[in-house]
Order: C-alpha cells, then structure tokens, then sequence
C-alpha cells in the first residue's frame, strides 16, 4: 500500500488537470460508492503504470510544443524561460488599500521623490502605466489617454497620500515609465543578440495586458525604417558613456538622500557636481580619474564664477562637460528637476543672428518714433501760456543753464521718479550730439558717474547701439532738459506747514532709513505731467502682449502667495485687462489684484511690514456678494481676520471696496485692535452710500472679537479721511491703489483726516508712475 500510495500522490501532482476523487453521495454509507472511481478496484501495479505512460505523454508533447515554438520564433522562447519574474501587481499595496491604509510619500527638496515609499510609488506607476495605457501610444499627450491618465492618478490616491498638487510629477513619471516598458519589450523579444529586429510572437507572460492586435501593431511600428534609424542612432549615442552611472535604479534623488543621512548634514540638496559624480562611484568605491577630473574643473570654476552666474541656467558642470544640453532637465539631479523650478527662472534660448538683427531694426525704428513722439510734446508742452498746476510747478520746462559747461545731477521719470547719475551739461550754441541735432527739448550731457546702472537712457545710441546707462560713462548723451538739474540743487515740492496734514518731503539719510516704505521710492510723487505719452516700459509690455496669445482669446495666469490675501489666490489675467491699464480705463478687479500683489512682492514680503497691512481680496467682498448672501461674506472677513498670527498689534486690513451698480472703488482700511476703521473715497461722500457694507464690516469686526475673547466692548469709530479727489469718472481705481502705496509708503497705521492734506488730486503723472511700475513688474515677472 506504500508504493500505491505513493502512485497516487505522483499522480494527481502531475496530471492535467489535477487528479480529483469524485465525493460520494451523503445518502450512501459507504465512502466510496460503485458509481465512483476507487483505487480499491486497481492494483498498485496499474495505477503505477498508468501514472508512467501519462507521465511520458506529457513530456513527450511540452518537447513538441518547445520544438514549434524554437521554429517560429528562433530563441524567443529563451527569453520568456530567462525571464522568470511574473507580472507586477504590487500585492502589498492591494493588500493595505483592502485594509483601509495608505502609505505616506515623501519628497526633496527639488520636489523628487524619496524614502520612505518613494520607490514603492515608482514602481506602482510602472504597474498601473501598463495596465491603463496601450504599448502603441506614440504621443504621451494625446487627449486620447485622459481616460487612462485619470484612472492612473485615482488608483494612484487610493493608496497613497499624495497631494494634487504631486499629479503632473506622477503623470509624467508615468509616461517614463511607458517608454522604458516598451524598450524592454523590444530588446528582450524583437531583437537578437546582435542587435537585430526579427519576428517575435506575443510574449504570453504579458497576455493579459497586451491584446494581441495591440502586439501586432507595436511589431509594425517597431519595422518602420523611420523608427530604426531613430532606434541606431540612438543605441551608438549610448553605446559608450564617457562617465558611465553606476547607482542602477537608486535615482539622483535618493541617492542624494543617503548621502545627506550617512554624513548627518543638515543641507537639504547637493550640488549638481558632487551628485554627479557620486552617481559615478561602482560598488568597488573607486572613482574613474576622468570622472575625478571634471569633479575637480568644477569645484575650481565654482569658485572662480560671481554667484549670479553660479546660478545661470547653464550649471557649472554643463559648463565643465561643454556638452549639448536637453531642455526641461538640470544635468546631475534627475527626474523631476527643470530648470524652470531649480534656477527659478525658465531656461533661455540663445537668439539667432538673424533674430538679432530683426530685434535691433525694430529697436531702432522704435527709437526713432519715440524721438519725434517727444518732440511733438515737448513743443506743445513748451509752447503753451498754461501754468504748470502739478507737484514741481517751481521747475521750468527748460531750466536755465550758464553758457558752457555745467556739473549736472541727472533725473528719470520712469518707471519711479529718481536720480540715476552726474555728470556735465554742455549748453553751447549750435551743440551736436554725435554730428547729429539734438530734439527740442533735449540738451547734451557727459556722463561722469552713474547710480542706477541698468537705467534705460533717455534717447538711446542708435550709432553706438548704447542704451543703459551703465555703458554710457565717458561719453555724450541727450537728455530731456526738464530731468536736468545742477549739481547743487536737489528737486523737490514746496514745504508745508508742520501743522498741515503729513510732508512727503524726505530731509535727509537719516530719515529716509526711518521709513521703512522707502523702497517705493517717495520722490516719485515729484514727477512731472506727462499725460497723453506712453513709457517705453509700457509700449514694451504693449508689444508683448500683442504677440501673445492673449490677443487671441487666451489668459494669464498668476499664482499669489498665500500671504497677500490669506490664502492661496490666484488671478486670471485678459485681453481686456490689459487694456485697461494701456488705455488707461476703469480697472477691473484682476489690474487691482495684480497691483497689490506688485506691492506685496516688491515693497512688503520679507519684512515687518508684513505685519502691519493685510489685504483683502476684493473679489470676495463687494456689494453684489453682500447683497445675496451678508453672512457668507461676513464669514469670509472673520475667516481673513483670523488668519493673521496675532491680531492684538495694531495693523491695517485693506479692503478695495466696489460698489457693484456704476463700478466705483472706494478704500476701506481696518484697525481691530483699535476699532478703527478709515474711508477714503475719491469722490465726495463717506460710507453712508454703502450702509450694507458698513453693516457688515461691523458684523466682522465684532464677530471676530468674540471668537478672540477680547473685553473691549467700545463701538467701532468709522473715520473719513480727507483724500485726493478724481476729476473724472475713470480713475477711482488708480487712486484706490495710490492710497494704499501711500500708506504702506510711509508705514502709519494710524490714519489722521488730514492725511492727504497736501494733495488736491492726484496727477496724471502720479498715476503714470503706478501704471509703469506694473508693467515693469509684468515683464519682470514674465507673466505675459
């Protein structure tokens, strides 16, 4: 009975399918009926006989099977028999997905990938890239695999935590991984040993996610000429590496991360040499001299280079290789890491020559145009019996200059009204300026010493092609007579009377350090009328807007830091937009946003300021919101209060108010700690006009002093404050966002009646300057 069992274990191992003894029937007694098959009825010696021939029938057709296959295919059938590993299903994370947990991923500080789970991550994505998406996809951005992108992100968040912001990193890891599968599968089944493209069948371990017209599909594709002249070119580029990597599938990300745990630093990257080469280190620890070599050229060139160029796009080891770079990547970090993100500013093509020349024609016909446009005005403006009704009313059109050559002080007004340089004003009858008439309104200077290096000259060179004033040291150029003044005079308003309101005039060093509001650059209030003419700075931006897309229907996209209105914000910018701030037209809420957000960036972040005015976002709270829903926006005002760190100091909260029926902006600034809150109004009247609002700022207020617990029960002290009155019907808007530069400017929180007593109005000047400032910023920016 020993060898018959035996026989029988043997068996049903072996046979296909497994051998099963049939149950008997419940309501027979015996176990096994006669209607079932029983060993009882064999004798060991058949069983063992039959289990012998089966046995031999099997093998003897696998050894067919393997025979039609090795005709068909030649060695493919190696390859699936080498290839023992089945199909990455990733159980581990199924399992816990079952259970209800997710596992948590971590990122660098370049936003890559890292430990703990930053491989599992990966290596799901290559899974679910090879379930959802077909091998035949040749373009990753076809709109035809959304469908297939969002199940990819969807199984993606079901069992990790991961952010959405984190999507684009994943989809894009994902068509990564896409393209490594399909390489795979053509240099493991449609190619030799050699090299070669033969005829391979449908690998059958991956059956189950490749149909086999898709397979079919995938061979042709992988027979077109096209695609192997590609493929050879490509296997001779990376036949050799002259710095092979050696970190397998570790990545620059976490192998900067071990790096960074073995030497316990607290650095939170590398830099692109030292990884680079580290990547470059085998097993055995030794370092290839070439690889030592460009280490050492770059740790001698980091030293060498000013940090602004340190921090150029091209990196100091591309400038050490001296190689070809591919766009979207930072050479020695990895996937995940462009430019764009890394250098904080996207990476640049250097322009053709003919490209060159085009720009410089255009330049130049611009010159010249913005010559005879400042011409015509000058003579206009010169010519008229009108007295001069602006902030520099004392300064004649053209100051008066002793024959021959005076020390002078040069001025800009644009984009801020400053000094940029000295030197000396040659006022001689009958003066050329390089064998050329100057315009009316011009005189020649010689350019001794400059203080805004990359100030744009007045009239540029077009001879000499100069055009900062940087290059223009030790040399003659025209400048606008009026931006002119001697040596020993600084231009400044009339004083006022201690008594009246507060001076803008700064005295001297010493007070201006006292301002912290200083980077606003104050003396800009002393620029001249220049309405009817448009900056360079604008026609720039002006230009640059007419060849965008934006001309056609398409908008702009600005992203604010939470700090500027509490939370994330961010702004959609238009054609129509834009043209309001060119034509000068009634703004809208996005030129109002975009200001505040100049402001923010340019004069607050980084600094106490930031501590003392708060905005709020005036697409939230305006007079149609409040009239459908008073609560919600009454909500929306304790929320922003809230969000401050400590509302017990005294600070400002600004509120650009629109009143919704005829568009009117008006200026609400709030003081909780004080239960102050001031109304400037470029129109006559105060907060009466608006009781809805008034309501429901009171609402807010005392709301949010309760959520505080504050005991000061005081009323709330509504203040008008005497301020600068539009003559039109245009610029509530521009004066709205004066107010508050002026505000910050000068850093009073406290803000009396009078505040503004010096000011009439404001001039068209003054809100040129605000409208040049943000188009500077645009383009700095490169919003557009």
């Amino acid at each position: 009975m020993g060898f018959l069992s035996t026989a029988i274990t043997l068996y049903c191992d072996y046979s296909r399918p497994p051998f099963v003894l049939p149950p008997s029937p419940s309501s027979s007694s015996s176990p096994l009926s006669a209607a079932a098959f029983t060993f009882t009825e064999l004798s060991a010696s058949t069983v063992a006989v039959h289990f012998l021939l089966h046995r031999y029938r099997h093998l003897e057709d696998k050894m067919a099977n393997q025979d039609d296959t090795h005709d068909a295919s030649g060695s493919r059938n190696n390859v699936e028999k080498e290839i023992k590993r089945g199909l990455t299903v990733m159980k581990s994370i199924i399992r816990a997905r079952d259970k209800g947990e997710k596992f948590e991923v971590h990122w660098s500080a370049e936003d890559q990938l890292i430990e703990p789970n930053g491989s599992m991550l990966a290596s799901y994505i290559g899974s679910l890239v090879r379930q959802h998406i077909p091998i035949t996809c040749d373009n990753w951005r076809s709109p035809e695999l959304k469908v297939g992108k969002e199940k990819i992100w969807s199984e993606i968040q079901r069992s990790f935590h991961i952010d959405e912001s984190r999507q684009k990193y994943c989809i894009q890891l994902a068509g990564k991984r896409l393209r490594g599968f399909r390489s795979f599968l053509s240099n493991k089944f449609l190619k030799d040993e050699e090299g070669n493209f033969v005829e391979a069948e449908r690998p059958m371990k991956y059956a189950e996610i490749i149909s086999a017209e898709e397979w079919d599909n995938f061979v042709a594709k992988r027979r077109n000429e096209k695609f192997h002249e590609v493929s050879d070119k490509n296997r001779k580029r990376a036949s050799k590496p002259a710095y092979p990597y050696k970190k397998g599938r570790t990545g620059y990300a976490r192998l900067q991360q071990r790096i960074l745990a073995e030497e316990k630093s607290d650095a939170t990257s590398l830099p692109e040499h030292v990884l680079w080469k580290a990547a470059r280190v085998g097993k055995d620890g030794v370092i290839v001299e070439a690889v030592q070599n460009v280490y050492d050229e770059c740790e001698t060139l980091s030293q060498t280079l000013p940090s602004t160029e340190v921090q150029d796009c091209r990196s100091v080891l591309s400038r050490v290789l001296n190689v070809p770079e591919y766009s979207g990547r930072v050479r020695g970090k990895g996937f995940g890491v462009t430019p764009s993100s890394f250098y904080k500013k996207p990476k640049t093509k250097n322009p053709t020559n003919k490209e060159v020349m085009e720009t410089l024609a255009e330049l130049r016909a611009q010159v010249l145009e913005l010559q005879k446009e400042n011409a015509r005005y000058r003579e206009e403006r010169c010519g008229s019996e009108a007295k001069d009704t602006s902030d520099r009313a004392s300064i004649n059109c053209q100051p008066k200059f002793p024959e021959g050559i005076t020390p002078c002080q040069l001025y800009l007004s644009s984009p801020t009204y400053r000094i940029v340089g000295k030197g000396k004003v040659h006022n001689t009858s009958g003066e050329l300026l390089h064998h050329n008439t100057l315009p009316v309104g011009y005189m020649k200077v010689s350019v001794d010493l400059v203080l805004d290096t990359d100030a744009l000259l007045p009239l540029p060179d077009v001879v000499s092609e100069t055009t900062l004033m940087r290059d223009a040291v030790g040399s003659f150029v025209g400048w606008p007579s009026d931006l002119i003044f001697p040596d020993a005079e600084t231009p400044t308003r009339p004083t006022h009377k201690a008594s009246k309101g507060i001076s803008r005039r700064i005295e001297s060093v010493a007070s201006q350090k006292e301002v912290p509001g200083q980077k606003l650059k104050k003396a800009g209030k002393d620029i001249p009328t220049t309405s009817g003419t448009k900056s360079q700075i604008m026609m720039r931006l002006e230009k640059m807007v007419e060849e965008s897309d934006i001309m056609h229907g398409a908008i702009g996209s600005i992203d604010f830091d939470e700090g500027v209105f509490g939370i994330a914000h961010s702004e959609i910018i238009a054609k129509e937009d834009m043209q309001q701030l060119f034509e000068h037209e009634e703004l809208g809420i996005a030129v109002i946003h975009t200001y505040i957000w100049y402001m923010y960036v340019t004069l607050m972040r980084g600094t106490e300021l930031c501590n003392r005015f708060n905005f709020i976002a005036a697409s939230r709270i305006n007079t149609t919101f409040i009239t459908k829903n008073p609560t919600s926006v009454k909500n929306e005002l304790v929320d922003r209060f809230m969000a401050a760190d400590d509302n017990t100091t005294p600070s400002l909260y600004f509120l650009s108010f629109n009143s919704g029926n005829d568009g009117h902006w008006v200026l609400v600034a709030m003081d909780l700690s004080r239960l102050m809150v001031y109304y400037l109004d470029s129109l006559s009247g105060d907060w009466s006009k608006y009781p809805s609002m008034k309501k429901t700022v009171d609402a807010a207020i005392l709301k949010f002093r309760s959520k505080k617990n504050y005991r000061n029960r005081k009323d709330i002290t509504w203040v008008r404050v005497q301020c600068p009155q539009q003559n039109n019907s245009v610029d509530c808007g521009f004066f709205v966002l004066r107010f508050m530069r002026d505000i910050i400017a000068l850093n009073r929180i406290d803000i009396p009646k009078m505040y503004f007593e010096e000011y009439k109005s404001y001039s068209r000047a003054h809100l040129d300057e605000m409208k040049d400032e943000l188009c500077q910023f645009l383009v700095d920016q490169r919003i557009i």
